[in-house]
């Protein structure tokens, strides 16, 4: 019995479905939110389109007030702190945006502040 064909049919079907993903993978649309919370830490991490970096750094800008959290040529990381001395860490590109919240150096009124990061950015990428 022959099974070289069988496994050559297999491993090009394996490899057709692996491109197919990796193709469908950057599809505009393609967007992805993932939010770890521990005692310690919240974290959101979020990837979308690209195209819509600007509206995603327009509503940042007026949420944090504060400029420049994207830089096109490579991945920026800036500790925020606001006026009312909540403190977290954003890492961003064009298309991705990380937020770390440490909830033992802020208050539980600073967490709620930014937990509405999460559902306004659901909202402007929908």
């Amino acid at each position: 019995m022959n099974t070289k064909p069988f496994t050559a049919k297999t491993l090009a079907i394996l490899l057709s479905f692996v491109f197919i993903y990796s193709g469908c993978k950057n599809f505009p649309g393609d967007r992805s939110v993932i939010v770890k919370e521990t005692p310690e830490k919240y974290q959101l991490a979020i990837t979308y389109d690209k195209d819509k970096t600007d509206t995603v750094e327009h509503y940042l800008t007026g949420f944090i007030g504060q400029d420049a959290i994207f830089t096109p040529e490579h991945p920026s990381e800036i500790s925020i702190t606001m006026a009312d001395k909540t403190n977290f860490l954003v890492q961003s590109t064009p298309g991705e945006f990380k937020l770390t919240f440490d909830k033992l150096k802020n208050s539980k009124a600073a967490l709620q502040h930014v937990k509405k990061i999460n559902e306004d950015l659901r909202q402007i990428l929908n």
